[in-house]
């Protein structure tokens, strides 16, 4: 498993980031993350995802614990290479999908983290002045 900040946008505020929304309709994922201490939100954006889940960060401790430094302290959004989650969902759909167009992208902020699954797509980003 390899994990990278997102390289699809660069402007990655660090730290002070909540969870300001999250909204699942006719198959379109928003979340909206927003800091504290800037005024300014990032609406995230994903068409069909196969899966998504949200989860406390303090329900994260084992899997948090196997790196030797903080790896989500960067940015808001992270991209994971050869996942458990990919191999998961690439075996639900009976391995009939090409597995190395599931691309797994993280959000995270001071107290949330929210795994997506996507198929040969990528989210899309607007930051937002609040």
């Amino acid at each position: 498993m390899k994990i990278e900040l997102w390289k699809g946008y660069s402007e990655q505020p660090r730290q002070n980031r909540f969870l300001a929304s999250l909204n699942y309709s006719h198959g379109l994922l928003t979340v909206q993350i927003e800091y504290s201490k800037l005024d300014q939100s990032y609406l995230v954006v994903f068409r069909a995802p196969h899966y998504f889940r949200v989860m406390d960060e303090g329900d994260l401790l084992k899997f948090q614990s196997q790196f030797d430094t903080p790896v989500f302290a960067n940015g808001f959004i992270y991209q994971i290479y050869d996942s458990e989650l990919i191999n998961y969902c690439y075996n639900e759909k009976c391995e009939i999908l090409e597995k190395e167009k599931f691309n797994h992208f993280v959000l995270v902020t001071d107290d949330d983290f929210i795994d997506v699954i996507a198929f040969d797509d990528e989210p899309s980003i607007v930051a937002i002045d609040v």
